[in-house]
């Protein structure tokens, strides 16, 4: 399965940029941020870099949904050719097969996550980057599993993949809009780690306030795993 993934990353060009995607990311926000910020204050002196908080947890969203929408889409693909059925009669069985296409993702995700918040060049590092990492870690399987079981096949999982972008109000809310209201984005997991990532860097951040967001989050993303995990093996047993 690592081989026949490696060489579709290498023939399917969407699959090739979800994989490498994070990383070059990384790169031009780190060598390509700083230069479009001071061209767009010589024009119009609006400061992009006041923004590099809401930058920070808007880009670092995206890599688990990469990660997500490509694992979803590949578990789509491979249940229309029946292939799941075939690798539920071998060693692998079905359990077997859902665990390697959640972990592989999932690995390359978190690592990917990791190295653009340690060298984009607009993060800040903060004990509570490490919790951040644990709820994103979360994302990815939870986004697979969410494609997997509400697309009927792989085109309308692509269009359900759009739909998925507009989790991405959780920073949107955690980052402008003011507390209580906020709140009413919690219902997007997005807006667990976006909200920890920003009070993590906040002047004198509270660890209590920091540990209850963990904690919140944290059990929102294990319910909504839980869920899509009872839902999805319904559906894979049809």
């Amino acid at each position: 399965m690592l081989r026949q993934d490696s060489r579709n990353a290498i023939k399917d060009p969407m699959l090739l940029l979800i994989t490498l995607g994070p990383l070059l990311l990384t790169l031009v926000v780190r060598y390509g941020l700083r230069p479009l910020a001071e061209w767009i204050a010589f024009l119009s002196s609006f400061d992009l870099l006041s923004y590099s908080s809401f930058i920070t947890v808007f880009l670092m969203l995206l890599v688990p949904q990469l990660a997500g929408i490509a694992a979803g889409l590949l578990i789509l693909d491979e249940r229309d050719e029946h292939l799941i059925g075939i690798y539920a009669v071998t060693p692998l069985m079905k359990s077997g097969y859902l665990a390697y296409r959640l972990i592989l993702p999932t690995s390359i995700s978190i690592i990917m996550t990791a190295v653009f918040l340690l060298f984009s060049g607009v993060s800040r590092y903060e004990p509570a980057n490490i919790a951040v990492l644990l709820l994103l870690l979360l994302e990815t399987p939870i986004l697979a599993m969410f494609l997997a079981t509400f697309a009927a096949n792989k085109v309308e999982g692509l269009a359900l993949s759009k739909i998925i972008g507009l989790t991405l109000l959780g920073a949107v809310f955690a980052y402008f809009v003011p507390a209580p209201w906020q709140l009413i984005a919690g219902v997007f997991p997005t807006y667990w780690p976006a909200k920890l990532y920003l009070e993590g860097i906040a002047g004198n951040p509270s660890a209590s306030t920091i540990t209850v967001i963990f904690i919140v989050g944290l059990l929102f993303h294990l319910l909504l795993l839980q869920q899509m995990s009872k839902v999805f093996w319904k559906k894979i047993e049809q």
